[in-house]
């Protein structure tokens, strides 16, 4: 057991990472909903006061430009694989990173992180095509995804990616030099204040830590943890925990990001409602059968009310609870917002009540 703590002391780190930060600041801003904090979580009044500051320097103008790079190119997917792959750690080294890649790298993130957002089918994998613009162009092209609109924007900046990749760099460094820079140090600050709690706690109770803080494939299994990780706690995103990339496969080495009130959510407490909320979603033989539906293919809510005969008042409440609960995933496309199941939180959801039970 010794050995085991001594492992996961050593090969897990938390450390502050400006571009993991720049981007989800980029996610919050862009949102068209702000998630509330569940219940259990006290909001900092010192993280409202960065926001609020934020949000004040972020104008019309602004707002624009960089909602509709977050809308069309996932932009801040893009920035945290360029900090993975070219180990940046501040905003200007992944800028320089962008400007000195080539036409292929880049068009390389563009498209694979959109065919990933989207979860496209085709015939063929991106492996296949990602060496050559065109190829990537004509996969994405060609690919069929609900949002169209998305599609031929992504083709678009795909035709021209040198022009694409310069405009990417001007707006996020508006951003930056208008907005970011503004509040940086006071996030840094704050950041580095919690940080000393997680550390203390992964040094005192390291096998508590990674099966209380990670999901299911970063816990212990078998009295073994291979991992090694680099957590970047994040002030955005207060309580998620989501993986940014396990870039080396072999080692089973890669980056994380933690919420900053995490500490606050991942108890004994909040977990048993969290598990009595998803065992109550699932309960309901409507929500079942929706699930189920949406298990076979995305479906927008008239057409889930005409299906299972129901009013769209409904199945509207039955869609927000599932959403609430993150069961199901809501994409919009024109003027339609189509769902699709989260099997991955439907299968965490089952793994955490497995994990607490037994």
């Amino acid at each position: 057991m010794d050995q085991l703590k001594n492992e996961i002391k050593s090969k897990v780190r938390i450390q502050y990472n400006e571009c993991f930060e720049f981007a989800r600041a980029i996610e919050y801003l862009c949102e068209p909903y702000v998630k509330p904090l569940p219940d259990g979580v006290v909001a900092d009044p010192a993280d409202e006061e960065v926001k609020e500051k934020l949000r004040s320097r972020f104008t019309k103008d602004i707002k624009k430009e960089i909602t509709w790079l977050y809308d069309n190119l996932n932009i801040s997917g893009i920035i945290e694989a360029y900090a993975v792959d070219y180990h940046t750690a501040t905003v200007d080294e992944m800028l320089y990173a962008i400007e000195g890649s080539d036409d292929v790298v880049f068009s390389n993130y563009v498209g694979g992180i959109y065919i990933s957002k989207y979860r496209a089918r085709y015939p063929r994998d991106w492996s296949e095509v990602k060496h050559s613009v065109e190829l990537m162009k004509v996969f994405v092209k060609d690919c069929h995804v609900i949002d169209d609109s998305t599609r031929k924007t992504v083709v678009r900046c795909l035709e021209t990616p040198r022009e694409t990749r310069k405009k990417v760099i001007t707006l996020l460094r508006r951003f930056y030099n208008t907005a970011y820079s503004k509040v940086k140090g006071q996030v840094e600050k704050l950041l580095s204040d919690i940080q000393k709690k997680y550390m203390e706690q992964l040094f005192l109770m390291p096998t508590d830590f990674v099966n209380r803080y990670f999901r299911k494939e970063f816990r212990v299994q078998q009295g073994r943890w291979p991992y090694r990780l680099t957590i970047h706690l994040s002030l955005f995103d207060p309580v998620e925990m989501k993986r940014l990339s396990i870039h080396d496969y072999i080692g089973q080495e890669g980056y994380i990001v933690l919420g900053k009130e995490a500490i606050q959510w991942y108890n004994d407490e909040n977990q048993s409602r969290i598990m009595c909320q998803f065992l109550k979603a699932i309960s309901d033989e409507n929500r079942l059968t929706i699930l189920k539906q949406l298990s076979i293919h995305p479906s927008y809510g008239q057409e889930l009310s005409k299906k299972m005969n129901l009013t769209p008042a409904t199945i509207k409440h039955h869609l927000n609870l599932l959403e609430d609960m993150k069961l199901i995933v809501a994409t919009k496309s024109e003027h339609k917002v189509y769902y699709s199941i989260n099997r991955q939180a439907i299968h965490q959801g089952f793994e955490d009540i497995k994990t607490y039970l037994m």
